[in-house]
């Protein structure tokens, strides 16, 4: 009965799982084990059942012809560069996307460690040059840590990229994530109120340490802040990866029916974006320092960047530009 199943999977291999063909997979593999279990009964040994059962099926890429599923995707070309997704490659993703944002979000803690530790021992040391000495130290060194993070997990994204293009989701899989995020909702919800609480709640060391007048009591105060303040951008971070890794999972993932009009949309997207940062802002840069430059209108000349983020937005909805 193995061997039956394995010779299905085998020849179902390289077809594009649809709940065409995955319909079509079980009906074939059930009237093959029918045929199998009728030689049995009939007296027939395993090896003569199971010979019987695929010599009678023939081959099954015959069948997938006269179904028109094999024609179909010789038809399609494109269809070899387009990515599959199944339920263990969307684990592997977001697994990668949770290890990223956690060594990203680390990153970011230890560079505000780094900041508010030179604060925190200059003021320690009553701004004496020696505490500027070790605060330097001190912050060199974390700041080669968390750039190190950067680099790593920036790297470990790249492994992911072909997730960026729009690709073959099965319906399976889709089903699965589209669970797995509703689970993960709750979480995701929490951290951000506990990183917006944090964030919050840093500028309380600010607050008490400016009451007493202090200098080095402030300064010190200053550095707490970065430090609480860079708890809560890691939570930000770890579960944003996760959530978004989720979100484009099920953007992204198309039946093979739509993965063809969601490649060329994104095609579209993507020269229009181009435009809006390569062409849009630099233009839009220029402007705003001549016209503050020629008319010294600095102090108001910077409503011309809202005005313009509103006008991109515009830009976008109009040609359904997805964020």
């Amino acid at each position: 009965m193995n061997t039956i199943k394995e010779y299905v999977d085998k020849m179902f291999k390289h077809v594009v799982k649809t709940q065409e063909t995955e319909q079509l997979k079980v009906d074939i593999l059930a009237n093959m084990e029918d045929r199998y279990i009728a030689l049995k009964e009939e007296g027939a040994s395993e090896n003569e059942a199971i010979g019987t059962v695929i010599v009678e099926f023939g081959n099954i890429e015959e069948v997938l012809d006269e179904m028109g599923v094999n024609k179909h995707q010789k038809s399609n070309n494109d269809l070899d560069d387009v990515m599959v997704v199944e339920t263990e490659d969307a684990y592997e993703y977001i697994e990668g996307r949770r290890k990223a944002g956690l060594g990203i979000g680390l990153g970011v803690l230890a560079c505000c460690i780094a900041l508010g530790g030179f604060l925190g021992l200059f003021g320690l040391f009553s701004l004496e040059s020696y505490g500027i000495i070790l605060g330097l130290i001190w912050m060199f060194l974390l700041a080669v840590v968390g750039i190190s993070l950067f680099i790593i997990q920036g790297y470990r994204l790249t492994n992911y990229k072909e997730y960026e293009l729009p690709f073959i989701l099965v319906p399976e899989a889709k089903i699965r994530i589209q669970e797995m995020m509703d689970a993960y909702k709750k979480s995701f919800i929490f951290s951000i109120v506990i990183g917006v609480a944090l964030c919050i709640l840093s500028l309380i060391p600010v607050l008490f340490t400016a009451l007493s007048s202090i200098d080095e009591f402030i300064v010190i105060g200053i550095g707490a802040m970065f430090v609480i303040a860079g708890v809560g951008v890691l939570l930000f971070i770890y579960t944003g990866m996760i959530w978004t890794g989720y979100q484009n999972l099920l953007n992204k993932g198309k039946s093979v029916e739509e993965v063809y009009e969601a490649r060329e949309k994104y095609k579209r997207n993507t020269k229009i974006t181009n435009i809006l940062e390569n062409v849009y802002w630099p233009i839009l840069l220029v402007v705003y320092f001549s016209l503050s430059y020629f008319s010294g209108s600095w102090a108001w000349s910077w409503i011309i960047f809202p005005i313009g983020g509103i006008l991109q937005s515009t830009i976008e909805s109009i040609f359904d530009i997805e964020d």
